[in-house]
């Protein structure tokens, strides 16, 4: 499976190039561990810095992750930074808006296509997050994890090899401007009732219905921001 670049120019590019076109032919899969410094050399019969220098490559390009006193593993999402639109580098304090307005111009249509090409296992995925979201509003708990899994699903049976790496890095990103502001169970409840309805409309195989339904919720998801917003940013009243 891998390759001997001993005689080989580049050869921490070449060991990279390689490496990633075992995990693009699903050789190595996400998730899974790969061979250890030493064991890559003999694979690659180049030397132990030349592993590191490409393995540094392939860590900075977000297709694998060391995992500190376990070792390296191709990452779940090849190729998606931990921050994909460099959220850290952008100063907004209207962040959570401006993503949600790139989300309504994006997600209605994955949500048609979903609704066109999903097979039954792709409409159980969807399914199942809305369950998770019900489980979390009768135990009152705040967790968004089920809501990005249920987006996650929708663009996985939208069956768009784009699509299904486009919405993760939305995902992620959403994530990470919710660190200092975390959501609350009457936004669990809200964002509950608008997910059903896109997935009883994907379930129907409505293309119409769905885009209506994901574009309802984007649009009432914005609306509940901006309240938010405009409430924190107004002065108190003095006693």
């Amino acid at each position: 499976m891998y390759k001997n670049l001993s005689t080989e120019p580049r050869r921490s590019q070449e060991v990279a190039a390689h490496i990633k076109a075992l995990i693009r032919d699903n050789k190595l899969k996400p998730g899974e561990k790969l061979p250890n410094e030493m064991e890559l050399c003999g694979h690659f019969a180049v030397s132990r810095p030349t592993v590191r220098e490409a393995v540094k490559a392939l860590v900075s390009q977000g297709i694998i992750e060391i995992r500190r006193g376990k070792g390296t593993f191709v990452r779940q999402t090849p190729g998606i930074s931990e921050d994909p639109l460099g959220l850290d580098f952008i100063v907004n304090p209207n962040m959570r808006l401006v993503l949600i307005e790139a989300r309504i111009i994006i997600e209605p249509g994955v949500a048609r296509l979903a609704a066109q090409n999903a097979d039954d296992d792709a409409i159980a995925a969807i399914g199942a997050s809305v369950k998770e979201m019900e489980d979390i509003v009768l135990q009152n708990k705040v967790n968004i994890e089920a809501e990005l899994s249920f987006h996650r699903s929708i663009a996985e049976a939208t069956k768009n090899p784009v699509i299904t790496r486009i919405i993760p890095i939305i995902m992620e990103s959403i994530t990470k401007t919710y660190k200092d502001a975390p959501r609350t169970t009457e936004d669990h409840r809200h964002a509950l009732e608008e997910h059903r309805r896109i997935y009883q409309a994907i379930a129907s195989r409505d293309p119409e219905k769905s885009f209506q339904a994901m574009h309802q919720h984007l649009d009432e998801s914005y609306q509940r921001t901006l309240s938010k917003q405009t409430a924190v940013s107004e002065p108190k009243a003095k006693p």
